[in-house]
């Protein structure tokens, strides 16, 4: 499904997302679209993305304010630093950048120099996002990374001592073997080299990737139950000693640290992402970029019809699931009266009062947040409220709506 026209009636805000699509080796557990390929094929790539700015750039000229720009993958430090400055370049033609609050890249410890660091500084990147994943040399190998321990501690160090740039560490926790003892291992020697943002994600198996053949074949089982709780539960509480505080399931900063890039998607900012298999969203329907690299060249040989993209118009039913589901996971919740104006909906006392007596969930200043008890249970909280949505009366509804600001 396709509109003659992307730009919707929310001039405010805009983020852009470029996905670089290439490794050095793809990860055992990774279904993200991303190949290890020769220079010629990255040099096609970085042809096609160019175009597809600029196709993209002409409906959305001025249309919106730059808020972030997220050069994610794959792993974009593996390609060359004039392939970041002539996108850049491209961007700037078309949308201002000049109030841009945050441009993060992603960088593996196998391919971060000093050189490419003050590069990346120049260019005007604020912060650096490293795929460390673990510290142990058998869970590295396990998980089909290229770098060593020693290889990830030299990146840090390079990162803490000269960069000048913010940097976040990114850890897998539930890796097969894996004990609660070893993972907190992993946590406090990143800590030790202070970051200012730590993502944590628990392992799962996705379709299609090395792990699912393992996994199908009996040969990789993931830790359950307890074990796996208490490696979240106690790396939270790691964090929140060190001064990094979850604001996110899976994201923790100190104050102020938060990556804008990300709240932008959990909050319902639009964003372009440009490459394949790069997700876009407009305020009312999400996109997708042909997945595989060669179609997506195809696609860019052909000027880049809609008609190629998936396409994907929300329905009040799956705008009101993802208001929820986006706004619990985070530390601040969603604002309850903002949720039952706009999706016409409100809930009785009694689906509340249930979270609440078990101290997962409270009601305060007029948002609904988890408690430190509600986070395991986060998806089952989710579909028990919306599971009792109720529709609002007519004439509340219009009552409620007339006085909403307009979009």
């Amino acid at each position: 499904m396709a509109a003659e026209n992307p730009v919707q009636a929310r001039p405010e805000l805009l983020q852009l997302y470029i996905h670089v699509p290439f490794c050095e080796k793809k990860c055992h557990y990774c279904d993200f679209a991303s190949w290890e390929s020769p220079a010629v094929t990255q040099r096609k790539w970085f042809e096609t993305a160019l175009a597809e700015i600029e196709h993209s750039g002409k409906q959305w000229q001025g249309s919106r304010e730059v808020r972030t720009v997220f050069f994610g993958g794959g792993t974009p430090s593996v390609v060359p630093v004039s392939y970041l400055d002539q996108i850049l370049r491209k961007l700037k033609e078309f949308f201002d950048l000049s109030g841009v609050e945050e441009m993060t890249l992603e960088a593996n410890p196998s391919s971060l120099t000093h050189d490419k660091l003050k590069a990346w500084r120049t260019l005007g990147f604020h912060r650096v996002s490293l795929g460390v994943q673990s510290f142990d040399t058998d869970e590295l190998k396990l998980l089909g990374r290229v770098h060593s321990p020693e290889g990830a501690q030299a990146a840090l160090e390079l990162l803490t001592s000269e960069s000048g740039l913010r940097f976040s560490g990114d850890l897998i926790f539930g890796i097969p073997g894996q004990t609660v003892d070893r993972f907190l291992t992993n946590l406090e020697t990143l800590l030790q080299y202070r970051p200012n943002h730590v993502s944590f994600y628990g392992l799962t198996i996705e379709e299609g990737t090395e792990f699912d053949r393992l996994h199908k074949q009996g040969r990789l089982i993931l830790p359950e139950g307890e074990n796996y709780q208490a490696m979240y539960r106690e790396g939270v509480a790691l964090l929140s000693r060190h001064g990094l505080f979850r604001y996110e399931v899976s994201n923790f900063a100190r104050p102020g640290q938060e990556c804008l890039h990300n709240q932008g998607y959990w909050d319902d900012i639009p964003y372009l992402a440009f490459g394949p298999g790069a997700h876009g969203y407009d305020g009312v329907r999400r996109w997708m970029n042909p997945h595989d690299l060669e179609d997506y060249l195809r696609w860019g040989g052909e000027g880049f019809p809609d008609a190629m993209r998936e396409w994907d118009a929300l329905s009040a039913d799956a705008r009101l699931s993802e208001t929820v589901s986006l706004g619990l996971r985070q530390a601040k919740g969603f604002h309850l009266a903002d949720v039952e104006r706009n999706h016409g909906v409100h809930w009785g006392e009694s689906v509340f009062a249930k979270w609440e007596k078990a101290e997962c969930l409270v009601r305060e200043r007029g948002s609904v947040r988890l408690l430190d008890e509600g986070w395991p249970l986060l998806d089952e909280i989710c579909a028990d409220l919306l599971a009792h949505t109720k529709p609002m009366a007519r004439t509340q509804a219009s009552q409620i709506s007339f006085g909403a600001k307009s979009m």
